[in-house]
């Protein structure tokens, strides 16, 4: 197995590099009140962010070289948790994303301090979520459903804090049984109601007791709020509701610009009442669009259904939908729609490190049909240790480019953004999509906004 300290610079060399042919070392002389040096690996010179990437079978070896040696400590810490201390750190991490810093400290409370930023990557089978942020953003004391892939035989999940100074998150973690799908494309979980807010590492655990590191979500008792969605309100104001003589109608006209196959949904509370009971039907009472139901402490809150193309005809033919029944009191009714410029992801799955053709990301032509001429593309990415970093974004024959190949340096933009053009839209067409190529990066995801 390659260590991954042998792509630096022995600590030997490095310090004899800095020394040179003298025979006077420099820092011979650091005592116990000087201010803590790194002297090796030279890769993280300052403290600046290095990035390793590697599978989760691979195990993350470092050693560093800090003067004044006999006075200093030495911790590494991920999220918060010190994981291990002294020189030389040898440790397996499970798939995610994290920032080790390399903390030195001397007996007097002087400090410095190194990040590598370490990219962990899981196996094709492991379970894992998607990188959604809406999917991310969990409520506790609800059930969710959280989606991802391979996610058979997950029986609970282990939420791990990430420790900040400015929250009081517990630091030990909680675990929480789950039932996966069938298809294994989802899990159903109900955090406890206490559960502090803030950032946690998931860790998925299967019957055999094998742990699987899913990455960071958000725990947070605010509803989540998608920054490329608006909520458009076909009424507003405070109405309860009683049969004939109180409900809410929304017309044909009302409805005129929601798209068919939208989600419509109710904000509603409820007070004291006999029942409470809730029916949608059109202006005759003859079409039930949700037939009548009890409102229990199950029924969501907004409660949504579907705006069919059935239903669509129904309220053309009869001029309106009436919200009716009885016990409850209507806040709001509207549906949700992409903001003016909001992005549109294209792909997002977990991140692929590109090399040429051994991992390329193919977009395909069904993918860019939404694409209209004129849209931005965004290419989001960051680099990994290589040989050298290039990016190329060409058709699916390698015959046209729609970005020509380019050297990414520290001053690459991530998203990296191009215009998509009508000819981009024909070649799209002719010669099957279009690939990501290069080498020494890493994608994470690929959008437009029109």
């Amino acid at each position: 197995m390659k260590k991954i300290y042998n792509l630096f610079l022995p600590a030997a060399a490095l310090v004899l590099s800095l020394t040179g042919c003298s025979n006077q070392d420099p820092f011979i002389t650091a005592g116990p009140d000087d201010t803590p040096r790194f002297l090796a690996p030279s890769s993280i010179e300052g403290n600046v962010q290095t990035s390793v990437s590697q599978s989760r079978e691979e195990a993350f070896n470092m050693e560093v070289v800090v003067t004044p040696a006999k006075y200093t400590t030495i911790e590494w810490i991920a999220d918060g948790h010190v994981l291990g201390t002294g020189p030389t750190f040898d440790s397996y991490f499970e798939a995610g994303n994290y920032e080790l810093m390399i903390k030195a400290t001397t007996q007097v409370g002087k400090e410095a301090y190194r990040i590598v930023k370490l990219s962990v990557s899981a196996l094709a089978d492991d379970p894992s979520f998607n990188n959604k942020e809406k999917n991310r953003w969990l409520n506790p004391g609800q059930p969710l459903t959280i989606e991802g892939k391979n996610l058979n035989g997950v029986s609970s999940l282990i939420f791990t804090p990430v420790i900040e100074e400015e929250t009081l998150l517990a630091d030990e973690p909680t675990e929480v049984s789950c039932v996966a799908s069938e298809d294994g494309n989802s899990v159903v979980v109900t955090l406890p109601e206490e559960m502090a807010t803030g950032s946690y590492r998931v860790s998925a655990v299967n019957s055999e007791t094998e742990r699987f590191g899913l990455g960071l979500v958000t725990v947070s008792n605010e509803k989540y709020v998608d920054p490329d969605v608006e909520q458009k309100f076909l009424w507003e104001g405070s109405q309860v509701i009683n049969w004939g003589d109180s409900n809410i109608r929304i017309t044909a006209d009302d409805l005129a610009d929601v798209p068919v196959g939208t989600t419509l949904y109710i904000n509603y509370t409820v007070p004291e009442a006999e029942y409470h009971a809730l029916r949608i039907t059109t202006d005759w009472w003859d079409y039930e669009i949700v037939p009548q139901f009890d409102i229990t402490g199950e029924t969501p809150n907004p409660f949504g259904f579907e705006y069919t193309a059935e239903v669509q005809q129904k309220i053309q033919e009869e001029g309106a939908m009436l919200i009716v029944g009885f016990g409850y009191e209507i806040q709001g009714i509207y549906y949700e729609a992409l903001s003016p410029n909001a992005e549109t992801v294209l792909w997002e799955d977990d991140p692929v490190v590109i090399n040429w053709g051994d991992s390329n990301v193919h977009l395909t032509a069904d993918q860019l049909a939404s694409v209209q001429p004129g849209a931005t593309i965004r290419v989001y990415f960051e680099s990994v240790d290589a040989e050298y970093h290039a990016m190329r974004i060409t058709s699916n024959s390698w015959g046209f480019d729609y970005v020509t190949q380019f050297d990414i340096t520290g001053e690459t933009p991530s998203p990296l953004e191009f215009t998509y053009t009508a000819e981009h839209q024909q070649k799209a067409l002719e010669q099957e999509g279009m690939l990501v190529v290069g080498f020494g990066y890493k994608l994470l995801k690929v959008s437009f906004v029109n």
